[in-house]
């Protein structure tokens, strides 16, 4: 659940730099592990469900629960892009230069 949550709000994001940064398989590495450090257990395993005798740690709703893992993903997208800004851009340079990744700019 959280490999295609990320994978569908990297959709919403431009090529350049987002789509981009997190085809380097450190750098999506970096933001998986962030992102599962954030939520319960249950989400590590799919289909398992957290049993939990006290209804306060169970979210809601599945659309409630499925936001709340929404913004997860798009504040650990900034938030490991901020953190790796330095090794990042060097990273991002080789790609473009080496033609391994076609980036579209507006």
């Amino acid at each position: 659940m959280v490999i295609q949550e990320i994978e569908n709000v990297l959709d919403e994001y431009p090529e350049h730099p987002y789509q981009l940064a997190f085809s380097i398989p450190e750098l999506r590495q970096k933001l998986i592990a962030h992102i599962l450090s954030h939520v319960p257990n249950c989400y590590v395993v799919e289909g398992v469900q957290e049993l939990s005798s006290n209804p306060k740690n169970r979210y809601s709703s599945p659309v409630q629960e499925g936001k709340q893992i929404e913004t997860l993903v798009h504040g650990s997208i900034l938030h490991i892009l901020r953190e790796n800004a330095d090794w990042l851009s060097p990273q991002i340079l080789t790609l473009q230069q080496s033609g391994s990744v076609a980036v579209h700019q507006s």
